[in-house]
């Protein structure tokens, strides 16, 4: 593929010539070619191709609603890639469905728990940032999900970024989409600020689901920087230590 090098940063088509932008490789032109959309959509010889498109499209819209249902929550920790990470994992877990013929596989239950461990932040690891064990449970007859944040000594078990005053714990728990409707979004509980200097001594935090439950559920847990100003606290450097990841995923069995 070739990359433009003279002055004029060019978007757009111009006869057989295709302009464009690249997130990280720049501008790029590209020749106008390919199969037509009438003959994939067609053509035997593509059936592959129009199978691999429906499950494509099958796992864009599920992931899609997870984005949706955790907006609130990763709105200021999410990185610009991370919709895309997020299809990608939401793809392959759904190539692990064993029943359903190929150009029909859906994301099944049983096969949830590769969510498990999913970083919203490719620049912030919530383990990173926070070395002490995080307990999540859950009591699906209550529908409570409770996550223990333990006691700790921010110099030991805190990674200190500059300028950083405070952390903040958050913690969600929400049941998985499983229809084309976009469930409600989750409460979300936070600790207060606590302060990076002296003990502390843990917190319980909660987080309600609908009950009874048969569904998977799944808890996220985000870390947040803060540096106070002032009796005032702000993002440290527009959250991009910030933290978020999907700690537990809990099957209808278990």
């Amino acid at each position: 593929m070739a990359k433009q090098e003279s002055f004029l940063k060019m978007r757009g088509v111009i006869g057989d010539l295709s302009f464009s932008k690249h997130r990280t490789r720049g501008y790029e032109v590209r020749t106008k070619g390919g199969v037509s959309k009438d003959r994939i959509m067609k053509d035997p010889n593509f059936v592959r191709t129009r199978e691999n498109m429906r499950e494509f499209g099958t796992a864009s819209n599920k992931s899609r609603q997870i984005r949706r249902q955790l907006n609130n929550l990763s709105r200021g920790t999410a990185d610009g890639s991370m919709g895309n990470r997020l299809l990608s994992l939401v793809y392959r877990i759904q190539k692990r469905d064993s029943e359903s013929v190929r150009g029909s596989r859906t994301f099944r239950p049983e096969n949830a728990k590769s969510l498990q461990g999913f970083e919203f932040n490719r620049y912030s690891n919530l383990s990173a940032v926070f070395s002490a064990p995080l307990e999540a449970s859950l009591d699906r007859e209550t529908g409570t999900v409770k996550l223990v944040v333990p006691p700790f000594d921010p110099r030991v078990d805190v990674y200190l970024f500059q300028d950083a005053t405070h952390i903040r714990f958050s913690m969600a728990a929400a049941i998985l989409p499983d229809t084309d409707l976009v469930l409600p979004q989750p409460m979300i509980a936070e600790t207060d600020y606590i302060p990076l200097i002296g003990l502390y001594g843990g917190a319980d935090l909660y987080s309600l689901i609908p009950t009874p439950s048969a569904e998977v559920v799944y808890t996220v847990v985000g870390i947040s920087i803060y540096q106070q100003v002032n009796r005032m606290f702000f993002s440290l450097n527009k959250g991009i230590h910030n933290a978020l990841s999907i700690v537990q995923v809990d099957l209808p069995e278990e």
